[in-house]
């Protein structure tokens, strides 16, 4: 839910003539020496601060005309589109391994009590914002003129006027994400959309799936490796193994090989022979409780969870990294990198030949039916940084190297059970040294089908100007799903978000011995929006 705007200021006109107080050039006194004796011609000398006044009046105006016909600012005061959006929060370091742990004010109850004990999603430590201080929420500029142009789509950020029609939000501004289009029929089941176009006689439709460029939107961390823990080291989330990652939790890991972690990075040295192959599964290790869990839906921006083991499980991953291939066996044609990701049905191996492009390919393989896209002239070269991008969501699998998919990303049908997942990632090397620094893994939105009726317990059925929208934040957010009517109408539509531009944190300066502490720009979080 979003503060409402302030009402932007229209200057009055100016309707009164004016009549020059200068003789015409024609009039004899009207000349240059004349009009300076008599004070009466405009000298160099102008204030400074008058000509301050005058530009600050231009920005000024400017400001105006723009926020009138074409941009407006709004805040976000609660969680709802956490954590692409945060409202107001608190927000630390974690205590054990320094990563920015930003949980959102309580909606209801105390915030003492809220605050005292969060978790770090990174690794697990319990922690305390009790003493921290309040950070306002984060603050959009709007296009107001985009949907004159073109209609929504789906998956983009929204600001529109609540039509709920409880008295204290209706017409309120709201920021949601885009789900449902005019005519379409919504239903949720398992963490994913599907939609019933006008005209399908299937029974719930098909997924509504994502591109890439969507999915680095709706993005969740789980596991950041440039955050390690102090004192200790990821050593235990990484298992050489070969075992499945489908293994029992109670199965004792098979770890075999040498340790694979030097200075921050996960290293894969098979380059001894062009057979040799050395694998590394990233498993959801609990640092404290020492046991593998599987990754649950869970925010951390909502505090810690109280019943965390009846929280769904996650099975959309998106992974990103930086690869660089050091060395190789000396055999052409048969070094490659791998990497799987697996979502609790079926997995995915994203398959890159080690070597010259002209010669390479990359391919996307299931695990059990074989090859489901292949590029030829995709290749990792030797001793060259590339950036990597995995994702394994809505049923899609799509690769991406430097922000270019480099494999037609491959669709598959809806699962009908997914089990836990604690062990989502793997990265294998073959014939080749394998350097894998900055690995990110995240997990997609995970929509609440036990929160609301529309699209839950019920399809939403949408009319031919209506539009279904949900929160990113699915457990903690008011949205279509709970609304008496789930369709908000176009002609409520106020604009698309297309800049964070006033993310804040809290900064610090020393003056006189005292430290004083303050809310400044966060420009590690200013982007833009897709």
């Amino acid at each position: 839910m979003d503060l409402p705007p302030e009402e932007p200021v229209v200057p009055g006109d100016a309707t009164v003539p004016l009549r020059s107080p200068f003789p015409a050039p024609s009039s004899p006194e009207a000349t240059g020496p004349a009009l300076a004796r008599a004070g009466r011609l405009p000298t160099r000398n102008t204030s400074p601060f008058r000509a301050l006044i005058v530009v600050a009046s231009g920005f000024i105006g400017l400001f105006l005309v723009l926020r009138t016909i074409a941009v407006e600012p709004f805040g976000v005061p609660t969680g709802s589109m956490a954590p692409a959006l945060s409202g107001h929060h608190r927000d630390g370091p974690c205590p054990r391994c320094g990563y920015t742990v930003r949980v959102g004010r309580p909606g209801s109850g105390g915030a003492s009590e809220h605050f005292r004990k969060v978790t770090c999603p990174n690794c697990d430590r319990d922690m305390s914002l009790a003493d921290a201080r309040d950070l306002s929420g984060d603050r959009l500029l709007v296009d107001k003129n985009i949907y004159d142009l073109r209609s929504p789509r789906r998956w983009e950020m929204v600001v529109f006027r609540c039509p709920n029609p409880n008295p204290t939000e209706f017409g309120k501004p709201y920021v949601k994400r885009l789900i449902g289009l005019p005519g379409e029929t919504i239903l949720i089941r398992d963490g994913d959309v599907y939609v019933k176009r006008p005209g399908d006689t299937s029974a719930v439709g098909e997924i509504a799936r994502k591109g890439l460029a969507e999915v680095r939107e709706t993005l969740t961390p789980v596991f950041d490796m440039n955050f390690a823990p102090n004192p200790g080291s990821w050593s235990d989330r990484w298992l050489v193994s070969s075992g499945d990652p489908r293994l029992p939790l109670t199965a004792a890991p098979n770890s075999t090989g040498p340790p694979v972690i030097e200075n921050g990075a996960l290293v894969l040295d098979a380059s001894d022979a062009p057979q040799s192959t050395l694998t590394a599964w990233y498993r959801h290790w609990h640092l404290d409780d020492h046991r593998e869990n599987p990754v649950r839906v869970w925010s951390a921006y909502d505090g810690s969870p109280r019943r965390p083991n009846d929280l769904p499980a996650a099975h959309d991953f998106y992974l990103t990294c930086e690869v660089e291939i050091t060395a190789t066996s000396g055999t052409a044609g048969e070094a490659s990198f791998e990497c799987r990701l697996v979502d609790g049905a079926d997995a995915i191996t994203a398959d890159i030949a080690v070597g010259p492009k002209a010669t390479g390919r990359a391919q996307l393989i299931h695990e059990y039916h074989g090859g489901l896209g292949i590029k030829s002239g995709v290749a990792l070269e030797l001793k060259r940084k590339y950036r990597l991008e995995f994702a394994f969501v809505d049923r899609r699998a799509s690769l991406a190297l430097d922000e270019r998919e480099v494999v037609p990303h491959a669709d598959l049908e809806p699962a009908q059970k997914r089990g836990d997942v604690s062990r989502p990632v793997r990265f294998s090397a073959r014939g080749c040294r394998a350097v894998i620094r900055d690995i990110r893994l995240y997990r997609d939105i995970h929509y609440m089908s036990d929160y609301g009726e529309h699209g839950t317990r019920h399809p939403a059925v949408l009319g031919p100007h209506e539009y279904y929208v949900l929160g990113d934040n699915s457990g903690n957010s008011e949205d279509s799903r709970k609304w008496p009517a789930p369709g908000v109408p176009e002609s409520a539509f106020i604009g698309k978000p297309f800049l964070i531009h006033q993310p804040l944190r809290l900064g610090r300066v020393s003056v006189g011995g005292r430290e004083r502490v303050f809310q400044t720009l966060d420009w590690s979080r200013l982007r833009w929006l897709h």
